[in-house]
């Protein structure tokens, strides 16, 4: 016996009940349980009780109509399907049924067992679907709402249409101010230049607020459906100068160590070397064959304190305190001639001026880095460092001709490539790594002339970063 359907029906007539109850007994292979009541107060108590799974209303309830009830039970959150029964064709009645929420609009003398199970099981159906689609929208909305990122969606023609809340909290703007703008407009009104609109794929932009204060993001964007767009934004401007202090922090251990080798260790390997030779000269005055000895000590002691102040050089570059990347770069190169017994090369563009000394320093460590990699991992003879200006864009390029790099550092997981990356990000640059044909690695890191940096004064002529 299948389980009956619960039915009410709401109609002033005492005729009809009777000739639905025959119809619906009709229906092959279905059950149905009908409650009838007869007023329009009755009704809308029985709606609001919530105890049926379908409603038929009669369009005339003595002095009100059943759309009026209609209207009302929608208004107090009824939801289950409400059937307009009618004893005329009217168009009017039948379109303003539909737009108040009206399951379905019927013609009482038209009735037969067939129509009226047809649209019973259509309207339940619907009504099921519409419930399902109401539940899913509300659990979207929740996590929406919800999310702890800001989520903005956008049509084709890079207007919103939809933003959460924490999308206004991280672009500084009401929830209207931002409907029906466009990408364009909001990110060059805050970046002050101007852009593509949306942003592609993942990245990170840097954003400045109504207020005045920056904001560092990292944004993913994709196709949501047609005319559809998707953006996720994340404010690390938190992160971003946790990284600046670890950083900051890193750099000054470094020359602390580097300065310490320099002025702690080197000035006692001088002064044993010096101690060395002295004594080479006694053992020799005394004609004492150790003196030969003593001699060997001093060179071996000042090799020691080339090698430390080579190191001091690599940690602590002083050619960097005055932002003399050329330099710093030659004194790079040179010291992997020394160090490591390879071939490295510079060509440097004498008229690049850099006029940051943060920029600098993290040039100067990615070139580094690069060419570390290179001899650690890649095996290579031969590294050819460049820095060069090309159109509106300072372009340093290492270059190996090594085996390349592990499978981890290939597929980007590898920490040196990683901290270049940081490094690159952190002065507003890009890094690219290429394995040409012929062999070898080559790491490009490009960096925008126009990054905020001043010009020296004095040096129209030359390129400026």
């Amino acid at each position: 016996m299948p389980t009956a359907l619960r039915v009410l029906l709401v109609d002033d007539e005492e005729t009809f009940p009777i000739l639905l109850r025959r119809l619906l007994s009709k229906v092959p292979g279905k059950a149905f349980a009908m409650d009838w009541v007869s007023s329009y107060e009755s009704g809308l108590k029985a709606l609001v009780e919530n105890r049926h799974e379908v409603c038929l209303l009669d369009y005339r309830l003595g002095v009100r109509t059943g759309l009026e009830l209609l209207r009302e039970a929608v208004a107090r959150g009824v939801r289950i399907p409400i059937i307009i029964l009618t004893g005329w064709d009217d168009p009017k009645v039948d379109s303003e049924a539909a737009e108040l929420g009206a399951a379905d609009f019927l013609l009482k003398d038209r009735l037969d067992p067939v129509m009226l199970e047809r649209v019973i099981r259509y309207s339940v159906q619907q009504a099921a679907t519409l419930q399902a689609l109401q539940k899913s929208h509300e659990r979207f909305r929740l996590l929406f709402e919800g999310s702890l990122d800001a989520i903005l969606i956008s049509n084709d023609r890079e207007q919103f249409v939809e933003v959460n809340s924490a999308a206004c909290r991280l672009l500084g703007l009401s929830r209207e101010a931002l409907l029906g703008r466009t990408w364009s407009e909001v990110l060059a009104r805050s970046m002050h230049r101007k852009t593509d609109g949306r942003p592609e794929g993942r990245g990170e932009l840097t954003f400045t607020k109504p207020g005045g204060e920056r904001t560092f993001i990292e944004f993913s964007s994709t196709h949501l459906a047609p005319d559809l767009n998707l953006s996720i934004l994340r404010d690390v401007t938190e992160r971003r100068r946790l990284e600046d202090e670890i950083h900051e922090i890193s750099e000054r251990e470094q020359r602390r160590l580097g300065q310490d080798l320099h002025d702690g260790l080197g000035q006692s390997l001088t002064g044993i070397a010096f101690l060395a030779k002295v004594l080479q000269q006694k053992l020799r005055d005394k004609a004492v064959e150790e003196a030969e000895g003593a001699g060997n000590i001093a060179i071996l002691i000042n090799d020691a304190l080339t090698q430390t102040r080579r190191l001091s050089r690599g940690l602590c570059p002083v050619v960097l305190d005055s932002n003399d990347i050329g330099a710093a770069l030659e004194q790079l190169a040179e010291n992997f001639r020394t160090l490591f017994s390879v071939n490295c090369e510079l060509q440097c563009d004498p008229q690049v001026a850099i006029a940051d000394n943060a920029v600098a320093m993290h040039l100067y460590r990615i070139g580094q880095e690069a060419a570390t990699n290179a001899v650690k991992h890649g095996k290579a003879k031969n590294i050819w460092l460049s820095l060069t200006s090309h159109n509106s864009r300072l372009v340093l390029k290492i270059k190996d001709d090594g085996v390349g790099f592990p499978p981890s550092a290939a597929r980007g997981k590898g920490m040196g490539l990683r901290v270049m990356n940081y490094r690159a990000r952190m002065i507003g640059a890009t890094i690219q790594v290429r394995r040409p044909k012929g062999g070898g690695i080559t790491v490009t890191c490009s960096l925008p002339k126009a990054a905020g940096l001043k010009k020296p004064e004095g040096e129209s002529d030359r390129t400026t970063v």
